[in-house]
């Protein structure tokens, strides 16, 4: 049951980043703008620490069933260990490093990495199906 929810967790997961990329492709000038928002409040920093937490933990307790269960494991692990990180951090160090990205990566290359998101995306759905 555990990894039945887990990887419906995962495939939500993929979905997530294929309407991300759409979103990219379709609006890089407010997706720059949702990046800049990122720990500017702490319901928006612990609220994507609380989903990268999620997200990984569940990527961990479905990859045994998955297609690749180390890749999927070590995903996992990085999303876990990297909201911890986050959530140890003065939340004004990932405010001003989000605020400085969406200010210094071009709208064209919003555009230009939205398939990536598609295809890790994609990937990740196929990982656990």
């Amino acid at each position: 049951m555990l990894a039945t929810a887990s990887q419906w967790l995962v495939i939500a997961t993929g979905v997530w980043l294929i309407g991300l990329g759409v979103f990219m492709l379709i609006q890089p000038r407010q997706a720059l703008a949702a990046l800049g928002q990122m720990g500017g409040s702490p319901t928006v920093h612990i609220g994507e620490m609380a989903v990268r937490i999620l997200a990984g933990v569940a990527m961990i307790f479905a990859a045994a069933a998955s297609r690749f269960p180390v890749a999927i494991s070590i995903i996992g692990s990085f999303l876990i260990v990297s909201a911890l990180v986050l959530l140890l951090l003065p939340r004004r160090w990932h405010a001003a490093y989000s605020r400085w990205w969406s200010c210094h990566i071009p709208v064209t290359a919003v555009r230009l990495i939205a398939p990536m998101s598609w295809a890790m995306g994609g990937a990740l759905i196929w990982s656990v199906i």
